[in-house]
């Protein structure tokens, strides 16, 4: 695919992930639940993750590596360290949780956590013709989010 079509696609699969982000209850820290694809376009940030009943706090700033979208689906979901250790050690008794590192070509970045996580089993089916039919960044942020839930 040439890089205009995937920015394009990227640009879509974000704003069906800002919908599911945009279908939770207003923020307890009231700040703004936002998708936004990164300046290289290889990354997304998301703003206050949601996260299951039964966390302290609910919410999290998240990062998805997508450098190799839509062919690939994230490798694992990195969570900002600062300020929120107990919410990482609580998402630790569902997920493997390494601080500045990564594993399975998952590169390290300092200041997150990498969440060890695979989805649908490692398999990703992204339908460029349809992609809210095939797999996409908010049916992969939905299935962790199931996933967490205790």
């Amino acid at each position: 695919m040439f890089a205009s079509t995937i920015d394009t696609l990227l640009r879509q699969d974000v704003d069906g992930l800002q919908d599911w982000l945009d279908s939770f209850y207003t923020s307890p820290s009231r700040r703004a639940r936002r998708a936004w694809v990164g300046r290289t376009g290889e990354y997304v940030v998301i703003e206050a993750l949601p996260l299951p009943d039964g966390y302290a706090p609910d919410e999290i700033d998240a990062l998805l590596l997508v450098d190799n979208y839509p062919s690939l689906p994230p490798i694992g979901i990195y969570l900002l360290n600062h300020g929120n250790e107990h919410l990482v050690a609580q998402l630790r008794r569902k997920f493997s949780a390494f601080q500045d590192r990564a594993f399975h070509d998952a590169p390290s970045i300092e200041g997150y956590t990498w969440i060890c996580y695979a989805y649908a089993n490692n398999s990703w089916r992204y339908r460029a013709s349809a992609p809210h039919k095939g797999d996409n960044l908010r049916k992969f942020i939905a299935s962790f989010f199931a996933e967490a839930h205790q």
